[in-house]
């Protein structure tokens, strides 16, 4: 009865537990409980050592409220460390910390045989007193030294959540896979220790029939236990943890008791029965309980303190209850031996094991989860205003200044989509003509034809720009060979135009010509061309509005024109090249690939190039092939090329890609990686070279490790954060960083790269820790020994030089070596760092290199290169003059 009232209070004080953590803080909450129990112990030392007041009924209060108490303290450790620490520090930390509660198991045994022996057994509740104290004064020290990410004064439970005790926890626990799996692991754990301790103590008494022999026996085996669990918790807990991982830990336990309850089942001596309990009191707490512990880190903070409080009382006193139920059911009603109960132990640990694999599925999960929520608040935080507000801005401002409606109609303007948002046509009348011809443009530019009718009304506008626009517009829709309008409502322009009054010239000559070329009656080609010749070879910024229309007008025009979108291409106006190139992909232009090839080079019209090369699909696969192999072609078209072959997107595409893959440029492999990267998440059923691609990420760690080489040997002149030699070696290890992830996303598509390298970037302890412990959990061993110590917070830069001394079988001596490296890489940023740092160093040794690259293509390295060189001569002349005083 005893034991069922302590049973009922756990769950009463768990109930009262959660609802004080709704209205004060972790804090106040820990350090109030322990000061409760403190002063519950020296009343009760007080009534028992100073009152001499002896009563059966108070010793069973004493012996509940150690019940109590006993399975609230725990979980109050337990909940403080999971709030100061994130998962990598846990998981360095928890196994000293689970230390000290076997420690203080054997220091306490030991401290209470020697102070009842001098003291009496009731000093001891004066003790307990004062031991609370002293933690309570931890607990207050602890926070006040808390990290800064932990929270302040807000409850225990967090911000907002005012109700909800037991219920509300359970509600929780119910809701989430990831709880469910802790709830069941620690119920199925508890039900099947509580029956290897009765197979135990039976097996224990049968053998040993002496009721003082029997009690030595249980001494020495509580002895040599604790000891070893100490031993196993000090040196083998935390090397576990960081070398199998949560997920392997999580099995050690119920294997060990797998084996221990076949050993009963099959011999049933008492020293198989001393390994079965061996290897729940030795292996549960040391490195069982340090592993369990560490499922609840990625659990919000607002729940972590609800769903422990309730799964460390309720759930696990249900399993002791539940296994003391199988217990009675089958040994003392059905009369089973401690050997056959151990198919019942067989059976309860099988599905232990199945519990922790789902745990572990689900740990993983849930570090995913995190990390992916944190890329998506990061990514929508850093969208730029086009994507994100563009459509909502320009409903808003259909009643604002125009000023404010012009700025918005300028954000569509640049999108490289050409879909509108259908407030647009709201503007056709808006009072300003600006705004009315720059909604007409956008309008024509989307083929948006719902508003012809509108547009045609506009012909007659006040404004000459707006009825130019108009009238380019209708000449667009009415040249387009996808328009659906019958021959009848195409009018002639010169109707038009006669009818109407005054427009621009050149809108007057896009309106004839398309009416020219279209097929019918009317057509006349010969006549169409010499118009729209004079318009492509219209001179100067004055004619370039003229030329801009003539290359919209041949995208639409029939396929007869190639000689003037041939001269159109190589226009020097940037927007009329751009819709030239355009036309090229519409309108499928074989002869024109090489030249539209060539535009890529160029940034402001490489994105248009892309998208136009795209059109072609596989048919150019191979002369882009060509372009990207071959090391004479221009390095800027070269590195612009597995852009378009991302664009294509077909399998002979990605093919062409991976032989690529191990380019010198660094610039170019990186474009090549991030294409593959991008292939492979839009096609998973393709397969991949995975050997080639391991050897590429086998590549890249080395020369990311090679880079902290170069970092500790120039680390005496990178100590100013402004040093051009220090912010370039960091963005290029940025770059390797980012190539490292993508390789890795390659070769393993169903683990989330993306979020994981977001969340290795991000300034929270907490998000970053839970980055590194997804890529610990998931990646392979080999893998894993080689990418976590360069990424991981808590590994020393110290630390990384040593590996990649180790792993490169070499080091770098001095500064001009480590220029050296750098000098020698593919990388043009890189080498234009070590430019600049050979004319500040004065470095004369490097002469012929600077004169090789004052050559070199790249127009950073050049004028680095130049400038370095200026200053070693500069120095000579220096040197000389001095000589010659």
């Amino acid at each position: 009865y005893v034991d069922i009232a302590i049973a009922v209070l756990v769950g009463v004080a768990a109930a009262l537990y959660i609802r004080i953590g709704h209205r004060t803080s972790l804090r106040n909450l820990l350090v109030g409980v322990l000061l409760f129990f403190a002063s519950n112990a020296l009343l009760f030392w007080w009534c028992v050592a100073v009152a001499s007041f002896e009563s059966n009924l108070l010793f069973i209060v004493i012996y509940v409220w150690v019940g109590v108490f006993s399975v609230l303290a725990p979980s109050q450790v337990w909940t403080l460390a999971n709030y100061v620490m994130t998962t990598r520090e846990a998981k360095r930390s928890f196994g000293f910390i689970g230390s000290g509660a076997i420690l203080g198991w054997i220091v306490g045994g030991l401290a209470t045989r020697t102070a009842v022996a001098r003291f009496g057994t009731e000093s001891m509740l004066g003790f307990v007193a004062l031991s609370l104290l002293a933690c309570a004064a931890l607990v207050a020290y602890i926070w006040r030294h808390r990290p800064d990410y932990v929270g302040g004064e807000q409850p225990a439970t967090g911000p907002g959540v005012q109700s909800g005790g037991l219920w509300g926890s359970l509600g929780l626990v119910r809701e989430s896979p990831y709880l469910r799996a802790i709830a069941w692991l620690v119920l199925i754990s508890a039900v099947a220790t509580t029956v290897a301790g009765w197979q135990f103590k039976a097996i224990a008494k049968a053998a040993i029939p002496g009721t003082d022999d029997l009690a030595m026996f249980f001494g020495t085996f509580n002895m040599i236990a604790g000891l070893m669990s100490l031993m196993l918790q000090l040196l083998l807990t935390g090397r576990v943890l960081r070398t199998a991982g949560v997920g392997a830990a999580l099995f050690i336990v119920p294997t060990a008791m797998l084996m221990g309850q076949a050993g009963v089942l099959v011999i049933g001596t008492l020293v198989a029965a001393s390994m079965l309990k061996a290897s729940d009191q030795v292996l549960r707490y040391s490195i069982d309980k340090a592993t369990v512990e560490l499922l609840y880190l990625p659990v919000p903070a607002a729940h972590t303190f609800r769903v422990k409080s309730f799964v460390d009382t309720v759930v696990y006193r249900l399993g002791d209850a539940c296994g003391g139920l199988l217990v009675l059911t089958f040994a003392a009603v059905l009369g089973w031996s401690p050997l056959q109960m151990a198919w019942i132990g067989i059976a309860l640990v099988a599905a232990w094991i199945g519990a922790a694999y789902v745990a572990r599925r689900q740990y993983v999960e849930n570090l995913r989860e995190s990390i992916h929520q944190h890329r998506v608040d990061y990514e929508r935080a850093s969208l730029p205003v086009m994507e994100r507000d563009a459509s909502r801005l320009i409903s808003s401002r259909l009643k604002g200044t125009t000023r404010e409606i012009a700025y918005a109609l300028s954000l569509f303007e640049m999108a490289h989509d050409r879909k509108v948002h259908p407030a647009v046509r709201g503007l056709l009348h808006h009072d300003q003509p600006e705004i009315r011809r720059q909604a007409i443009s956008l309008l024509a530019r989307a083929g948006d034809a719902t508003v012809k009718a509108e547009v045609e009304t506009l012909l007659r506008d006040p404004s000459l720009d707006v009825r130019t626009e108009a009238l380019l517009y209708l000449t667009a829709l009415d040249s387009d060979p996808g328009s659906r309008s019958p021959e009848p409502d195409r009018k002639d322009p010169l109707e038009r135009i006669e009818q109407l009054g005054d427009f621009e010239d050149f809108s007057i000559r896009a309106a004839l010509v398309a009416f020219l070329a279209r097929p019918g009656r009317s057509q006349n080609v010969e006549a169409a061309r010499l118009l729209l010749l004079k318009m492509v070879e219209e001179p100067g910024d004055e004619g370039s509005r003229t030329r801009l229309e003539a290359a919209r007008l041949i995208e639409m025009l029939p396929d007869l024109f190639d000689r003037e979108l041939r001269t159109l291409l190589d226009d020097d106006s940037v927007d009329v090249a751009r819709a030239a190139i355009a036309a090229v992909g519409r309108l499928k232009k074989r002869a024109l690939i090489d030249r539209t090839i060539d535009r890529l080079r160029e940034p402001d019209l490489a994105e248009a190039a892309t998208a136009a090369l795209a059109q072609f699909g596989d048919r150019i696969v191979g002369t882009l092939r060509d372009y990207l192999t071959d090391e004479e072609m221009p390095m800027e078209v070269r590195r612009e090329v597995p852009k378009v072959l991302l664009a294509i997107g077909t399998h002979s595409a990605q093919m062409v890609l991976t032989e690529s893959v191990l380019d010198r440029d660094v610039v170019l492999r990186y474009h090549t990686i991030a294409a593959l990267n991008k292939l492979g998440q839009a096609h998973p059923e393709r397969s991949v070279d995975r050997k080639l691609i391991e050897s590429v990420l086998g590549a890249e760690i080395m020369g990311h490790y090679r880079s902290y080489q170069v970092l500790a040997t120039l680390g005496t002149s990178l100590d100013e954060t402004a040093s051009p030699i220090a912010h370039g070696l960091t963005e290029s290890m940025e770059k390797e960083a980012e190539r490292i992830f993508r390789l890795l996303k390659i070769l393993y598509p169903q683990f989330d790269m993306h979020s994981a390298h977001v969340g290795l970037e991000s300034s929270d302890p907490v998000v970053h820790d839970n980055a590194v412990e997804f890529l610990d959990t998931v990646l392979p061993p080999e893998v894993r020994a080689l990418i976590v110590p360069l990424f991981d917070r808590q590994v020393a830069v110290k630390e990384r030089i040593a590996t990649a001394n180790r792993l490169l079988g070499s080091t770098l001596t001095d500064r001009e070596e480590a220029i050296e490296v750098m000098a020698i890489s593919e990388d043009p940023w890189l080498r234009s760092c070590a430019a600049y740092a050979m004319g500040e160093m004065r470095l004369t040794r490097f002469a012929a290199k600077l004169d090789q690259w004052a050559d070199d293509g790249d127009p950073l390295l050049r004028a680095t290169a130049i400038d370095a060189r200026e200053k070693l001569r500069h120095a000579a002349a220096a040197d000389a003059g001095v000589e010659a005083l």
